[in-house]
């Protein structure tokens, strides 16, 4: 039997083992997102970073977001595992560098490049997901995985409070032990150690080092893969990359170029609205509303554990209703919910907002995630996802919150959000018109319905008037 026969319709036990695996790399991603957002207050403090300078930083590290492409364009040429435990190495190198920064210049840095490789990483486990599930589970599995990173922002808002301790707050078993690493390395290191507390924080990231072992065994290449690298030729280094940005000029092409720009121009729409947020929602809790640390991440927790539910919702309503329906419905729904969460200056109003925010925008990411990963073939299909997703789909990301931090003094954080709020509903009103339905189809089905609807446009244009 060959990958293009009728998939099963059940998970087998590889498929649960590769879903745990994935999983864990997934959870990564809220982890570390989370953590830049809730230890924002005191990294400002320690590195004497302005809350001007503030959306600067979260630009450039953002933009390491966008260079992850070429990871995940490499992942064709390479293969989807290999990239993967390169991915895994290099974030947990580059957040346990963090914990050590001397300087704001040294932070973005290193921030930089964790993001760099963890969004690889990242897309990576959903690319892998995407093509070893079977057709009528895919959303729903590869939403498992998205939610994970909720799970992970669950997981840092738990265990923030237990680091980010106010002035003069007992220790714990928890936060003496990290701080003390961080000493020790300090020391090592020959710099000085100025007993911060979410240095011991950002230590935690390089806990994925002890997962390579383990994700080198447990995983395999996909079967889809295999079949695509048997027909390559062997190539030097430059020769192969070469031949990589070639094949990526195929993306351009008549045939691919609408899918293309549709999820490329979805992503930027979630982006435009959630990039701010991130960045400035714990400085607005804790500046303006007033909440402590503990409450901020009580806040988040409860929020990202709902968030978790909309993952799942996503996937089921993916392969059930469909992919333009519940795209649609939850972007725009999350539009008017941000809006809500930077208007209110009470904790259980930001309890409320924060948890509705969440569990709509996971619910859209989610069946964007899907559209992203299964549009397009085999041979191109992690430079696809990561040409749209994390290259050309993260305008918005980069620079967005800059701009953002610029016009705060002039118009306040609630209203520098308010006005973003537009890029959901703009996505909704795109998935609508231009995005195709896929559900329930094998990734060959796709790219064969895709074909057909390419090759009657072009024929379409070429009429005679």
């Amino acid at each position: 039997m060959t990958v293009t026969d009728a998939p099963r319709e059940r998970f087998s036990s590889y498929h649960i083992l590769l879903l745990g695996l994935l999983g864990i790399t997934t959870l990564y991603e809220g982890f570390d997102a989370s953590m830049l957002t809730l230890a924002s207050v005191d990294v400002r403090a320690t590195l004497d970073i302005g809350l001007d300078e503030w959306g600067i930083l979260y630009a450039i590290t953002r933009a390491g977001v966008v260079a992850s492409f070429f990871f995940l364009m490499c992942a064709d040429r390479f293969g989807r595992r290999t990239l993967l435990l390169v991915t895994v190495f290099g974030f947990a190198i580059a957040s346990g560098a963090t914990a050590f920064v001397q300087s704001k210049e040294e932070f973005t840095f290193w921030q930089a490049v964790a993001r760099l490789f963890l969004t690889a990483q990242y897309g990576l486990a959903i690319i892998i997901a995407g093509e070893e599930l079977p057709a009528k589970l895919r959303g729903t599995g590869i939403t498992i995985l998205t939610a994970m990173a909720t799970v992970g922002t669950v997981a840092m808002a738990k265990a923030s409070p237990f680091f980010l301790l106010l002035q003069d707050a007992p220790g714990n078993p928890a936060h003496d032990f990290a701080m003390d690493l961080v000493r020790w390395g300090s020391e090592a290191l020959g710099i000085e150690h100025d007993g911060a507390h979410w240095r011991g924080l950002y230590l935690i990231g390089a806990v994925p080092l002890l997962l390579i072992p383990v994700l080198r065994f447990g995983i395999r290449e996909t079967a889809r893969y295999e079949e695509i690298a048997k027909c390559r030729v062997d190539q030097s280094l430059m020769a192969t990359l070469r031949s990589q940005f070639s094949e990526a000029k195929q993306l351009f092409s008549p045939t691919y170029l609408p899918r293309f720009r549709i999820v490329a121009l979805l992503w930027n729409c979630v982006h435009l609205v959630t990039a701010p947020s991130v960045a400035y929602w714990s400085i607005y809790a804790r500046e303006e509303v007033g909440m402590t640390p503990a409450q901020v991440g009580d806040v988040v927790m409860w929020a990202y554990i709902g968030g978790a539910f909309g993952h799942l919702l996503a996937g089921q309503l993916v392969d059930r209703l469909g992919r333009k329906i519940t795209c649609a419905a939850f972007y725009s729904i999350a539009a008017v919910m941000i809006v809500g969460l930077f208007h209110t200056d009470t904790v259980f109003g930001q309890y409320f907002w924060h948890i509705a925010t969440v569990f709509f925008f996971n619910c859209a990411i989610g069946a964007t995630h899907v559209y992203a990963s299964e549009l397009f073939p085999t041979e191109v299909r992690a430079t696809g996802y990561g040409w749209t997703t994390n290259l050309f789909g993260r305008i918005t990301e980069v620079f967005i919150p800059m701009i953002i931090g610029l016009l705060i003094p002039v118009m306040g954080i609630s209203w520098g959000i308010t006005w973003v709020a537009l890029g959901p509903i703009l996505g909704a009103l795109l998935v609508l018109k231009y995005a195709p339905e896929t559900k329930g189809l094998t990734l060959e089905e796709i790219q064969e319905k895709l074909g057909r609807t390419a090759v009657a446009g072009d024929s379409k244009s070429r009429m005679p008037a």
